[in-house]
């Protein structure tokens, strides 16, 4: 058959035509929701009450349309400005992660449409913002940062959750204060720093006093110790010492010279007869000693 009978042929034609049709009523009517995705439906111009799931749906072609609705957890990064509770300036840099949760996706839409972040999410964190800074001193936001995240993120959620917004976590990035409060801050932790120097330094000396103390004790101790040991052996010695042992300790140092005196003569040491006996013996035994003096 040739290509002039074909386009001739009215039955062709409209089979064709026919063809061509249930091929596009058929690509219209399949729709395919991604996942972390769900598919809000609008037929005739209405958002239906059930959000489609994520996978392949059938839908009425040419009168329904599927408008996709991200559900993903997702990333809000807003730059604001508030004052704090001592009047104090304060800028901060928040990330928000929040997602969409899937029961209430089509009041979102209905509600706000797919531009919520912008119309709600955005005003609701510098709103909660300004309202937690003015709670704390611009010292303690700095060091209660975690308490002001977790009071800024139960107020965006209280806010948000009539949108079907979840949030998730709250972070402050950063924060940002006039110069004449950093000056004053930098100025507050350089005293502050100085303070516990000096007070690591009287501790240190303290240590060292105590130290010196317990040395001396020690030491006093030691003398007191030596004191009673010489007390005590001098008490052994009156306890056993007889005159005929100290004449003998005498004797066994003396070198054999006897002592100077003024007039160049010896003196004469006056003995006990029992001494005066071993005395004369001992001269017997040493010629050098001259008794008869």
């Amino acid at each position: 058959m040739s290509k002039q009978q074909i386009h001739g042929n009215p039955i062709i034609v409209i089979v064709g035509s026919l063809l061509i049709l249930v091929v596009v009523i058929f690509y219209n009517a399949i729709h395919i929701v991604e996942p972390g995705s769900v598919g809000v439906v609008v037929r005739l111009g209405e958002a239906q009450s059930d959000a489609l799931e994520e996978g392949v749906h059938l839908v009425i072609p040419f009168i329904t349309s599927v408008k996709p609705l991200d559900i993903k957890i997702k990333k809000a990064e807003v730059k604001t400005a508030a004052a704090s509770k001592d009047l104090q300036t304060v800028n901060a840099e928040i990330v928000v992660n929040y997602r969409i949760d899937k029961n209430n996706a089509v009041k979102l839409f209905r509600d706000i449409g797919v531009g919520y972040l912008a119309t709600v999410i955005e005003p609701q964190i510098q709103e909660s913002f300004k309202a937690g800074a003015a709670k704390y001193t611009a010292e303690a936001l700095i060091t209660e940062r975690s308490d002001v995240s977790a009071g800024i993120r139960e107020s965006i959620s209280s806010r948000m959750q009539q949108f079907g917004v979840i949030i998730d976590a709250v972070n402050i990035t950063n924060f940002d204060f006039s110069q004449e409060f950093n000056r004053a801050i930098e100025e507050k932790m350089t005293a502050e720093q100085r303070a516990l120097q000096a007070e690591k330094e009287l501790e240190r000396y303290k240590f060292e006093a105590r130290q010196k103390v317990e040395t001396a004790r020690g030491e006093a101790e030691a003398v007191m110790e030596k004191a009673k040991a010489e007390a005590e052996a001098l008490n052994l010695k009156k306890q056993y010492a007889t005159l005929e042992l100290i004449w003998l300790s005498a004797v066994e140092k003396w070198d054999g010279k006897l002592p100077t005196h003024l007039f160049n003569t010896p003196p004469i040491p006056v003995f006990n007869t029992q001494v005066n006996t071993e005395s004369n013996n001992v001269s017997n035994k040493n010629p050098n000693i001259d008794t008869k003096k």
